[in-house]
């Protein structure tokens, strides 16, 4: 990752002092880079070692680092978070407005990477369009806060447009590099959308965990923002009653009901629900690998995959006394 570390570096360096200086405070505090290291690892599959001299890969890498960091930013944004990865968010220590501008900074940037001459159009155009389903995933999103009635088709439907089909445009843009047959890029697709489907899932269920997420949020998180995710979304279609206090509730939870809620995911089986989904999302990732020759870049790719559904957080006590 040393060479995208650079290329990052390189990109913020045409910036005035006080931009570059936010831009590159807000950069140190990602996290393991997952998005870049796949499209690399793509490249790599498709490619052959050769692949590593070629600096557009590594540009390209970079673009796709500063999307992600921009989403995040405008997440917290939106739904008003107080921390990420143990940090203060960016709008809690410069302000929203600096916050939405840092992330359209961030975009612009990426975008004249991708623009920049010997890059192919095949990715520039994938990263545009995924940036659009992206905020139409945001959208929907939205718009089904306290919806208690949600479909498991409809939140695939959102877990696709938010998380799975921009992890899917990454690994194609590697093979895109790379310059992968179309048959190539269409199984890195799907490896992708599937291991961003695993990965999705993952991070709801830990929602319902005793222990604080990854990113920082607090666990309960989406819950408290009438967010319904798939262990929500079986407790209610296995047991409706719930729904029915959900909705005299709304849009206000208290917190004994979130508690409750909490702790009847684990005892109606809807975790375990969640950490099959994920499992299936899983296997299917690595189906998709089965077209390539076996090697350091689709074992590290292979790994990724099985390490999505590893150890997940550990979950509410069904023994516990519930609430009041």
């Amino acid at each position: 990752m040393g060479a995208v570390e650079r290329a990052l570096g390189e990109a913020l360096a045409p910036l005035p002092g006080s931009p570059q200086k936010l831009l590159r405070e807000l950069l140190e505090n990602r996290g393991k880079m997952l998005r870049p290291r796949l499209l690399v690892l793509c490249a790599v599959l498709t490619g052959g070692e050769r692949i590593k001299e070629n600096e557009v890969l590594y540009r390209t890498a970079a673009a796709v680092e500063m999307i992600h960091t921009a989403s995040l930013v405008h997440d917290d944004i939106i739904d008003n978070a107080s921390c990420r990865r143990g940090r203060p968010t960016l709008h809690l220590l410069r302000g929203r407005k600096a916050a939405i501008l840092a992330g359209d900074l961030l975009l612009a940037r990426a975008f004249a990477l991708l623009s920049e001459k010997g890059h192919e159009a095949g990715p520039l155009r994938l990263m545009a369009r995924s940036v659009a389903l992206l905020c139409r995933g945001e959208l929907c999103q939205a718009e089904r806060r306290h919806r208690w009635d949600l479909s498991e088709r409809q939140y695939y439907r959102i877990i696709h447009l938010k998380t799975a089909q921009f992890i899917a445009s990454c690994c194609e843009a590697g093979g895109w590099i790379a310059g992968a047959t179309a048959g190539e890029r269409r199984s890195l697709r799907q490896y992708g959308l599937n291991l961003g489907q695993a990965f999705q899932l993952v991070d709801d269920l830990a929602d319902y965990s005793e222990a604080p997420l990854q990113g920082g949020k607090p666990a309960g998180s989406d819950l408290k923002q009438g967010l319904a995710t798939l262990p929500l979304i079986h407790l209610l279609e296995t047991r409706p009653r719930y729904r029915q206090m959900l909705r005299a509730a709304s849009p206000e939870l208290p917190p004994a009901l979130l508690e409750l809620l909490r702790r009847v995911v684990g005892e109606n089986g809807s975790l375990d629900y969640t950490l099959a989904a994920a499992r299936c999302s899983k296997e299917q990732a690595l189906r998709a690998l089965q077209p390539f020759p076996d090697g350091a870049a689709r074992q590290a790719l292979a790994g990724a995959a099985a390490a999505v559904t590893g150890p997940v957080p550990a979950r509410p006590d069904p023994e516990a006394a519930p609430p009041g």
